[in-house]
């Protein structure tokens, strides 16, 4: 699935976009050195997703999720992991973007729904999911990391 305009075009990479896709982990997403076998690994994983916007060859965003199953329905879940827009490009509702193409990705997997985990205080986080219809779950949520 592709969607353009305003010379922006979002889509899910693939094997043959390793280029840009490194390019958007370091640049984009911060993530310094990257491991080219797991990224091409990841490129190649069906349960795996890397959205990524571009403008004329280069990342300007992108959307990290994953397609998770459970024992108890054969739907799956799709977790929206991380997303990032590079400082130059945001406030141009690309991260709107990216967040809507991974909904159709949803849509397209048949998931039984989408989620997100984000800090309450990270204002535009929550501004940016709540005008693509995201709503809160609960408001005892808990997120524990495991060291």
């Amino acid at each position: 699935m592709s969607h353009q305009g305003d010379g922006v075009r979002v889509f899910r990479a693939d094997p043959g976009d390793l280029r840009l896709a490194h390019q958007a982990v370091v640049d984009v997403n911060g993530h310094a050195p990257a491991d080219e076998a797991a990224l091409a690994a990841f490129l190649v994983d069906d349960a795996s997703y890397l959205l990524l916007a571009e403008v004329e060859g280069r990342a300007v965003g992108s959307l990290i999720g994953h397609r998770l199953r459970t024992p108890h329905a054969e739907q799956p879940h799709l977790l929206l992991y991380e997303i990032d827009v590079a400082s130059a490009w945001r406030r141009r509702g690309i991260g709107r973007r990216l967040v809507e193409a991974f909904l159709d990705e949803a849509r397209a997997a048949g998931a039984r729904g989408a989620w997100v985990v984000t800090n309450r205080s990270n204002e535009a986080a929550m501004a940016l999911y709540r005008s693509c219809g995201l709503t809160d779950t609960a408001a005892d949520d808990v997120v524990l990391k495991l060291v």
